[in-house]
């Protein structure tokens, strides 16, 4: 909070709080009531607006937000017809979004409000472009999260991490996170489901971001009556998906390479033994011509170990193949990041070219009106 308070230009700034919400009418109002006065408590550092996303509940969630919108002029509700899952509900929340800094927030407060005021004041203090809340960072600490869910995230979060180049950044999957609005909004963003959040730290990767992290408290200590509810939707089953996903997103060069050098490492020991059982059959045949001994010694080590020869040359054979595809998965992955570094850089641009025309339109608007009535 002191670090926002010493920023001259935090007045002038305009901050988009983005929260997605499905099925919370338990405790949405209470949500948003401490979300909103929180930020209200922020007055004079900027401005703001809550933007509420609720992405098909089939509760009285939609109904509750809208109330609470009704008679507070920043918030506004957006809905979806059905549920279409985070990756499209974060998307609607961040088109819709108009701020300088866009926060993603859950709307189960998972997370303390306060965590808001510190990812924004890590943006400025770093000049970075996202700041990630990270409770398996350094600091960090979870609280009554199942020990199954947090164990399998805690490791997911630890392999991606070291597969990018934030590696700093101990928790890639999180979504509470704080964003430059123009950098957030620049980025084409296709994920439908959580995995949204690994591939908004991909492309930012692509786009050579800054980003920094700061020591969260994820507290699950109040949600005890939504736990069933939690444990039935994060299953093993979708976590090991979305792990899969990213870590092919991130490094698919070494998802086909490791395990083509561990196969390469078997045909290689396996065809070294074969050579020796053919050199040893060699030897032991009678002198004569070089090639029909050759070809004896390949039948009689084939005959005596025959899997040798089978293992080993399906293993060299997966083994080029695996790498190769991996090789072509980096040159792909390459050539994509080039394209798409170039077409975000261009939209930007033009967006801003765009901006520029609208606004110096609507500022020659009346000297054009004030030229025709003289």
């Amino acid at each position: 909070m002191t670090a926002l308070a010493s920023d001259p230009k935090a007045v002038e700034r305009h901050v988009s709080l983005v929260i997605p919400a499905y099925n919370e009418a338990l405790t949405l109002m209470a949500s948003l009531t401490t979300l909103y006065a929180y930020m209200q408590a922020l007055d004079g550092l900027f401005t703001f607006e809550m933007v509420v996303v609720n992405d098909g509940s089939k509760d009285e969630t939609g109904a509750i937000a809208d109330a609470f919108a009704e008679s507070r002029s920043e918030v506004s509700v957006l809905h979806h017809a059905v549920n279409s899952r985070l990756g499209e509900a974060t998307r609607t929340g961040i088109d819709a979004s108009t701020g300088d800094i866009v926060v993603i927030f859950d709307s189960d407060l998972s997370y303390s409000p306060d965590h808001i005021g510190r990812m924004i004041a890590a943006l400025d203090e770093f000049h970075a472009d996202i700041a990630v809340a990270s409770p398996y960072g350094k600091g960090g600490k979870t609280t009554a999260v199942p020990f199954v869910r947090k164990f399998m995230s805690r490791t997911a979060n630890r392999v991606l991490s070291v597969n990018t180049q934030f590696r700093h950044v101990k928790t890639i999957t999180g979504m509470v996170r704080a964003y430059r609005g123009p950098f957030l909004r620049s980025l084409n963003l296709k994920a439908q489901g959580a995995e949204v959040n690994a591939e908004i730290m991909y492309k930012a990767q692509i786009m050579r971001a800054r980003v920094v992290e700061i020591p969260a408290h994820l507290d699950w200590s109040q949600q005890k009556e939504r736990l069933a509810h939690r444990s039935v939707n994060l299953r093993v089953s979708n976590t090991s998906k979305l792990f899969l996903f990213s870590s092919f997103l991130f490094r698919p060069f070494v998802f086909f390479v490791v395990p083509g050098l561990f196969l390469g490492v078997i045909a290689m020991w396996t065809l070294i033994s074969v050579l020796r059982s053919v050199y040893d059959e060699f030897r032991a045949l009678p002198s004569g011509s070089f090639d029909p001994r050759l070809m004896d010694a390949f039948a009689n080590a084939f005959a005596i170990r025959p899997h040798s020869f089978i293992v080993g040359g399906i293993s060299l054979v997966i083994a080029v193949q695996l790498i190769s595809l991996g090789l072509l998965a980096a040159l792909s992955k390459r050539y994509f990041e080039e394209l798409y570094n170039q077409q975000t850089r261009i939209s930007s641009r033009l967006a801003e070219s765009e901006r520029r025309w609208s606004t110096a339109l609507i500022a020659a608007q009346p000297t054009s009106d004030s030229a025709e009535t003289t």
